[in-house]
C-alpha cells in the first residue's frame, strides 16, 4: 500500500473537507478524491461518508485512523533511526510549541534539561496548538509543548503518545489599567458582561478556556474579538480592547510594568500544567536520550 494514501486520508480526517484537503497535499480535487477511493478499495470498506454539504468518517474511517497515523509514524522514525544507525543522519531533535510557550518557556527549559550536545541539531517549531498536532500524527515532529488544562481530554491520545509535565503555569484575567490605576473591568464587580478577547479555535487555550469554563461555570464576558496567538490578545488588552485571559509566563513583564492588572481575584485563575508529549514507539536513540533527560528532570504529575 502506497504510504502517501495513508497521508491523504489522514489529511482528509483532519480538514474534513475535499478542497482543503487536496491544496494541503498540492493536488486537484478530483486527483485526491480518486486517491481515497484507491484507499477504500485497498481496504474493502468506506472510509467516509461524502454529501454535498460535509464529509464525515464512517466508523470503519474513525478505526483506521488512528492505525495509519501509527503506520505513518512508525515509518517515518524507522527511516530516521535506520540513518542514524547506519551514520548517515545528523544528531536531530525536532520539538514543535505553540507560540505563547516558544518565546519564553521552551528556550529556559531546554537549556536546564539539556546541554548542547544532548540537543544536537535543534529543529524548533512554533506554531498554532492545532498545527503543531498535525506535526506530531504526521511524524514531522519528534515531541510537542503545550500547556494543558485541570480538565478536559489529553492533547493527544493516551494509548498512542507519552505525557510528562514539565512546568506550571497559570492563565490569568488582564486587562489595561485606567487612569487611577485601577483595571478597566473587573470581573464579577461590574453591571454588564466584559468584553474579552478570545481565542480562535486553533489556539489549544481556547479548548482549555472553554472546557474549564464548562466544568466550573463562565464569568461575565462576551466575545468581543479574538485572535490565535496570545502574544495578539496581550496587544489587544494593553490597548484597552477588553479583558485578555492570557498565560502568566507570557504576561509577567507587563503585569510588572503596569501595562496589565488584573480583571479579577485569584479565583478567576486557571492552573495549567506545561506538558511535553512524544510517541509511545520507539523513537531514534538521541531522541530517546533527550527524552531520559526529560524524565530524569520533569515535574511529577
Amino acid at each position: 500500500m502506497d504510504l502517501a494514501l495513508l497521508e491523504d486520508f489522514l489529511e482528509l480526517a483532519r480538514e474534513l473537507n475535499f478542497s482543503r484537503a487536496a491544496a494541503k497535499r498540492n493536488l486537484t480535487q478530483p486527483a485526491f478524491s480518486r486517491r481515497i477511493r484507491a484507499l477504500e478499495t485497498a481496504l474493502q470498506t468506506d472510509l467516509v461518508v461524502r454529501t454535498t454539504r460535509q464529509v464525515s468518517l464512517t466508523a470503519a474511517g474513525k478505526a483506521f485512523q488512528p492505525r495509519a497515523e501509527m503506520i505513518v509514524r512508525m515509518l517515518v522514525d524507522a527511516r530516521r533511526e535506520a540513518l542514524e544507525v547506519a551514520g548517515q543522519a545528523q544528531r536531530n531533535l525536532t520539538i514543535a510549541a505553540t507560540h505563547a510557550l516558544s518565546y519564553t518557556f521552551v528556550p529556559r527549559w531546554l537549556m536546564q534539561v539539556a546541554g548542547p550536545a544532548d540537543v544536537g541539531m535543534l529543529n524548533m517549531i512554533s506554531d498554532t496548538h492545532r498545527q503543531c498536532v498535525r506535526l506530531m500524527e504526521s511524524g514531522d515532529s519528534s515531541f510537542f509543548i503545550c500547556h494543558k488544562g485541570p480538565v478536559g481530554p489529553s492533547v493527544l491520545p493516551e494509548r498512542h503518545y507519552l505525557c510528562k509535565s514539565v512546568g506550571k503555569d497559570r492563565l490569568v484575567p488582564l486587562c489595561a489599567p485606567s487612569a487611577d490605576g485601577r483595571p478597566k473591568w473587573e470581573l464579577g464587580k461590574e453591571a454588564t458582561e466584559a468584553p474579552l478577547i478570545a481565542y480562535a479555535p486553533a489556539s489549544g487555550l481556547n479548548a482549555i478556556l472553554e472546557a474549564f469554563w464548562s466544568s466550573f461555570g463562565r464569568p461575565d464576558v462576551a466575545p468581543a474579538m479574538s485572535s490565535v496567538l496570545a502574544a495578539a490578545n496581550r496587544e489587544m488588552a494593553k490597548a484597552g480592547q477588553g479583558v485578555a485571559y492570557l498565560p502568566q509566563s507570557l504576561a509577567e513583564p507587563d503585569m510588572a510594568a503596569g501595562t496589565l492588572v488584573r480583571a479579577g481575584s485569584g479565583k478567576h485563575d486557571i492552573p495549567l500544567d506545561i506538558v511535553i508529549y512524544r510517541p509511545r514507539s520507539r523513537l531514534s536513540p538521541h531522541c530517546e536520550a533527550f527524552w531520559q533527560k526529560v524524565v530524569n528532570g520533569s515535574v511529577d504529575d
